[in-house]
């Protein structure tokens, strides 16, 4: 018995752009967004300052020291 194939299905282009040319026009299109530095800089410090906070609290677990210790005497 022979196996009975599905007919090919031809769908026809409904535009006549693709969609490499449609996403280029929409890039060439877009306006850029307005950077507002100081706010930026702000979030910068901040995140800087949150950084070294937990920096400070890592080193300070006891854990943490333990591991240091370990490292420091491995090394020598």
């Amino acid at each position: 018995m022979a196996a009975q194939s599905a007919p090919k299905v031809v769908l026809k282009s409904t535009t006549k752009m693709s969609l490499n040319e449609r996403f280029t026009n929409m890039l060439k299109n877009k306006q850029p967004m307005p950077v507002n530095i100081r706010a930026t800089m702000q979030q910068q410090q901040l995140a800087s300052a949150r950084n070294r906070r937990l920096a400070q609290q890592m080193e300070n677990r006891p854990s943490v020291q333990a591991a240091l210790k370990l490292k420091q005497v491995a090394a020598w």
